[in-house]
């Protein structure tokens, strides 16, 4: 499997669970505060993830680095405190109807953050496809912006961004250990909720609710924020934000079919938008003649003894082989060069392909 399938595969993974998760919560939102119920998913992602780790051991995985940790501050302070702060003000000064139709921002801000600034490219097919895929979450939010006004649309619009930057910073930070990431993600965000919903007295969910809510975030949130993660590094912060704005479709028809709710012209409208969408960026092919300038970072990567990938045949140290062996394809993570490089192949805007066109 090639690493653009995979992507998208690990993409529509956290889609799904995500998805399934937002009716789940929908069902027991009352049992406690906004605060305390986002602290509990992301405590329970956290407790996944942890156990993800003690699982799967280390792995090939190139470790967070110290140059690292001002990104995942900033990330953490953007995607965990303020996104989920501004959105609970916010909602509490805005309809609900509206605020679903403005929460759609955050695709269109975290594919306008990667192409303007973070130098990826997005085709007329591309942009096309992410066109249906946003009008398609839009008509699924079946909200108007009666009822707005300027404080709580500039709250969700805050939150919306933070969680944009949020997502093009992860990409950034992908090709570190995913599982270290969603990790740190998860307690950062997880940490400050529930201190300050401590804080300002707000109430808990009994105890049955509170299980549940920490099952539901260690698959919703944390299992999908690692998916989501290994999506960002395979296929660049645009595209994964298509893959991802399906999740409101996922959930809508996890209620149909698990929660019994009732068929929707909008449901049945904005599903065939999505699958368009979703089907024209299956089929996108993106390739060119390109050049890679000399490059030296650290990330897991694939070796194969006939055929190996162009952008990582590079020499390697005893210790950077060891327990490999030299007849089998085999992954390792190691800190290497890639010389100058001229060749056409289809390809995303990976951490390898940020050239100009």
């Amino acid at each position: 499997m090639n690493s653009q399938r995979r992507g998208q595969l690990a993409g529509f993974g956290a889609a799904v669970l995500f998805g399934c998760s937002a009716p789940l919560i929908s069902t027991i939102t009352g049992s406690g505060s906004a605060l305390s119920i986002a602290g509990l998913l992301y405590g329970g992602a956290t407790l996944a993830l942890l156990v993800v780790r003690v699982v799967r051991g280390k792995g090939a995985e190139t470790p967070l680095q110290r140059q690292d940790w001002p990104a995942l501050a900033t990330l953490i302070l953007l995607g965990g405190v303020v996104g989920p702060v501004a959105l609970v003000l916010g909602l509490g000064r805005m309809p609900a109807a509206s605020s679903s139709l403005l929460l759609n921002l955050e695709a269109v801000f975290t594919l306008a953050i990667a192409v303007l600034l973070g130098r990826e490219h997005v085709g007329r097919v591309g942009l096309l496809s992410a066109l249906f895929t946003i009008a398609g979450a839009g008509l699924l939010s079946q909200g108007t912006l009666s009822g707005a006004n300027g404080a709580g649309t500039s709250l969700i619009a805050l939150a919306t961004l933070a969680w944009g930057i949020d997502n093009n910073l992860s990409q950034r930070l992908s090709l570190r250990d995913p599982i270290q990431i969603a990790s740190a993600k998860a307690a950062g965000a997880s940490l400050p909720m529930l201190v300050l919903a401590l804080m300002l007295g707000h109430p808990f969910p009994p105890v049955t609710v509170t299980l549940a809510l920490l099952g539901i975030g260690a698959l919703g949130y944390g299992i999908s924020i690692w998916l989501d993660l290994l999506a960002l590094r395979d296929l660049g912060a645009a595209r994964e934000a298509v893959l991802f704005s399906t999740a409101p479709f996922v959930g809508a028809m996890f209620s149909l079919l698990v929660l019994r709710e009732a068929v929707t012209p909008q449901l049945m409208v904005a599903g065939g938008l999505m699958a368009a969408g979703v089907v024209l960026l299956l089929r996108e092919q993106h390739s060119h003649w390109h050049r890679h300038e000399a490059l030296r970072h650290a990330h897991r990567h694939r070796h194969e003894p006939i055929g190996s990938d162009a952008h990582h045949e590079h020499r390697h140290s005893p210790e950077d082989v060891e327990g490999a062996a030299s007849d089998q394809p085999f992954w390792h993570a190691h800190e290497h060069r890639h010389g100058e490089l001229e060749h056409a192949h289809p390809h995303v805007s990976d951490a390898h392909h940020r050239h100009r066109h």
